[in-house]
């Protein structure tokens, strides 16, 4: 590598970290999953086992949800500490984020070059979705980051001009897909592949015959077995069914819960890909007209990776926006090149059609900012729900708006100029400054609408050590995890459960959503000791005996 794209990797990774640390430690873990997933980690250090590390267990049961590696991840960063915290639980992400940059980067770097490379990496670490998951304590960004990379391997093994590099090249793929089911199951490696397949296929026979197909998932079976072997012999018969059949057939094929229609990601790329997401098209039109030769060749595989894995997730009836994460950097590498394209080639474009795909979407973007701006300084303080977050978070969102509004007035005087690079640069800098002010002062403002902690504090004061809780309708994690005691019981949605819950000789304890409480048709007699801040979402707190004051 020569110094111009090292330099550019340094520059980046400070500036992904820069950008992305703000706020890692200033909340608490929300619901749903920051929390389980913590917790699923803190029991892997407590039971201090190889056993407790191979099968994962969550309330001192069998958790058979997902693979250990991100588990492993906050254990390792958590056993310096003594204990798994919010910082902890969110590295993994965050270090994942600032991988996937890099590998947004090095990819665009080998498909088209260094410019195309640098604006796929800003507007991929820039745009909302990716923001998000680099943020929080959840799977999917270190999912994407070991999709990419995988990919990544694939592409340099592809284009590798002297026919013995392909081969180990081609291994890592596999290596690294292994590594990305170890991450979230299948879906690590399936997406990828079945691209890479259809591509070749349509594209490139002689290469398909030479892709190490049978050998490279030889090699990635070996890379899971090294994991699952032992778990399945731990485990037992429950957790051969459920982690093999139940969270990956069943899920895909016939799923229990999260059912959209077919065109569901359709709707949601397009806002998770904001603010790139209104330059697209004009980036998408470029690309068709412009490309020639190899370069067009490899467009078309960020178009295969991309319709092929949203296809793939589309056939399922189970949805979720994290689900095609890993499209992400084939999207950002195709908007930075039609980008790149209209700035390097500017003179084969009609004058309008550059006027209207893309000073106008640069324009809209502009206003909506500044009317929000607006809006939210005129309409936003006093209102009720600010008494629980913060009367002065309308100020700070305005301001931040405000902020970000004359950042894109900037970039988009540079766009007028003909200057794409630092349009992109300018906008890409003004977001990223905003998320970083939003996630360091403005998101820790919702704990108390987002956050059990104070109400499992309250708890752990109530409760001697010898008495029960649970929650209601479903199990919550996040009461495990601050008030650091097993729930009792899965309720599981059964009123006759609960009634028997708050039936028990001894003192129990009941959380409960003020919504699910309304819903139970015969409420068991309990008394409310708490409830929490937030009066239209919030958790209540029942005994079946009155507890003495905290």
């Amino acid at each position: 590598m020569n110094d111009s794209p090292r330099r550019d990797l340094l520059l980046l990774a400070a500036l992904a970290l820069l950008f992305y640390l703000p706020g890692i430690g200033s909340r608490d873990l929300w619901n749903p999953d920051e929390p389980r997933y913590g917790q699923v980690a803190r029991e892997m250090l407590e039971g201090g086992s190889l056993e407790s590390f191979v099968v994962p267990h969550l309330n001192g049961d069998l958790y058979t949800h997902k693979p250990p590696l991100l588990f492993w991840s906050i254990a390792a960063f958590s056993a310096p500490f003594g204990d798994v915290s919010e910082v902890t639980t969110r590295i993994p992400s965050l270090l994942a984020a600032v991988a996937a940059i890099l590998g947004v980067y090095r990819l665009g770097l080998l498909l088209f070059g260094r410019r195309t490379a640098l604006m796929a990496a800003l507007i991929f670490g820039t745009c909302y979705k990716i923001n998000w998951q680099g943020h929080v304590g959840q799977i999917d960004m270190l999912l994407a980051a070991l999709v990419l990379w995988s990919v990544y391997f694939w592409t340099r093994g592809y284009l590798a001009a002297r026919a013995e590099e392909r081969p180990r090249h081609y291994l890592l793929y596999f290596v690294f897909a292994g590594l990305a089911t170890l991450a979230k199951g299948p879906v690590g490696l399936l997406p990828t592949l079945i691209s890479i397949l259809v591509f070749l296929a349509l594209r490139d026979r002689p290469a398909l015959r030479e892709f190490p197909l049978w050998r490279g998932l030889a090699l990635w079976a070996g890379v899971v077995l090294v994991w699952l072997g032992p778990a399945l012999y731990w485990g037992g018969e429950l957790y051969q069914r459920e982690i093999l059949f139940k969270q990956n057939v069943t899920r895909y094929v016939d799923p229990w819960h999260h059912h959209q229609p077919p065109h569901y990601f359709l709707t949601v790329l397009p806002i998770d890909f904001m603010p790139w997401s209104l330059l697209l098209p004009a980036a998408l039109v470029a690309g068709w007209r412009l490309l020639r030769g190899e370069e067009r060749k490899r467009w078309i595989f960020l178009i295969v990776w991309v319709l092929t894995t949203l296809i793939f997730f589309s056939v399922s009836p189970a949805k979720r926006t994290v689900y095609i994460l890993p499209l992400y950097p084939a999207v950002a590498l195709l908007t930075a090149l039609g980008l790149d394209l209209l700035a390097r080639r500017a003179a084969e474009m009609q004058p309008a059609m550059s006027r209207l795909w893309l000073r106008l979407p640069a324009v809209f973007l502009t206003l909506v900012v500044t009317l929000a701006a607006v809006a939210v300084f005129v309409i936003g303080p006093g209102r009720k729900e600010t008494e629980v977050v913060g009367r002065d978070l309308p100020h700070l969102l305005g301001g931040g708006l405000a902020f970000l509004a004359a950042g894109l007035i900037w970039a988009t005087r540079e766009l007028w100029r003909g200057r794409i690079d630092r349009f992109v640069l300018c906008k890409a800098a003004s977001f990223a400054l905003f998320l970083a002010f939003a996630w360091a002062v403005m998101v820790p403002r919702l704990d108390p609408v987002k956050s059990t902690r104070q109400l499992c504090e309250k708890l752990v004061a109530m409760a001697g050590p010898s008495e029960p809780y649970a929650t209601f309708p479903n199990f919550d994690a996040t009461f495990l995890f601050y008030s650091r005691r097993f729930a009792a019981a899965d309720l599981d949605e059964s009123e006759e459960k609960l009634n028997a819950f708050a039936a028990r000789p001894e003192r129990v304890f009941l959380a409960i959503e003020r919504d699910d409480w309304k819903l139970v048709k015969n409420k068991p007699d309990l008394v409310e000791v708490y409830r929490d801040p937030d009066e239209r979402g919030g958790y209540l707190l029942f005994t079946n005996r009155r507890a003495a004051p905290p």
